[in-house]
């Protein structure tokens, strides 16, 4: 009898829900103030980066986390883990296309950085995706939700001390401010090597296996 696998589970929705409830509140507090735009005043938003950038990569990692342990409840391996996974993430990205393309106005004339967050973006969820199928071959382990959290927080936070670039929102601020060549291969840096370094340990990966 063929197992059937649901591409957004429980587990799942609840990230989309999160994604979707709080990409859209950080949007509209990114929107400046009718004087500002009225006046063409520059605001902290636009000398920066806009609340929104920060709140859709922080919440497309932690959808990452998400599939990933809805993968492993599922005893998905090898292949079909790596597709859905990939599936799952993109599911995402599309529910944060309508808020994309509005959030174009918030940075008038840097597309080019805008595509660049959107692929880092990309990365950062998958490789997150990946890692959280690889630590959860014990689905439910307490352990596992430990080493994911740990990984997170240190990922996004203890780089912004020292080298931001490496860090999903410092990238971020970066890339909108017009980074440097070597600031954007830091940025990059992580999630390619991650999506390098899991890919073939996932592939691996065997039904019901216990490591």
């Amino acid at each position: 009898m063929t197992r059937s696998y649901a591409l957004v589970n429980r587990t799942v929705w609840r990230s989309y829900f999160a994604l979707v409830v709080f990409c859209g509140v950080a949007l509209v507090v990114s929107v400046p103030g009718a004087r500002a735009v009225r006046d063409l005043t520059p605001s902290a938003f636009l000398t920066g980066a806009p609340t929104f950038f920060y709140a859709y990569v922080l919440l497309l990692g932690l959808l990452g986390l998400g599939v990933g342990t809805a993968s492993a409840e599922q005893d998905e391996w090898g292949r079909r883990a790596v597709i859905s996974l990939a599936l799952r993430v993109l599911l995402g990205q599309l529910a944060c296309a309508p808020y994309l393309l509005f959030a174009r106005a918030l940075a008038p004339g840097r597309d080019g950085a805008l595509a660049a967050i959107v692929i880092l973006t990309t990365l950062v969820s998958l490789s997150h995706a990946l890692l959280s199928r690889a630590i959860e071959r014990w689905p439910g382990s307490s352990a596992g939700f430990v080493a994911k959290s740990a990984f997170f927080l240190s990922y996004y936070i203890v780089p912004l001390a020292t080298l931001p670039a490496l860090s999903p929102l410092g990238a971020v601020r970066i890339l909108l401010a017009g980074a440097a060549t070597a600031e954007a291969v830091l940025a990059f840096a992580i999630p390619v090597g991650l999506l390098l370094a899991l890919l073939p340990l996932v592939l691996a990966l065997r039904g019901g296996e216990r490591a």
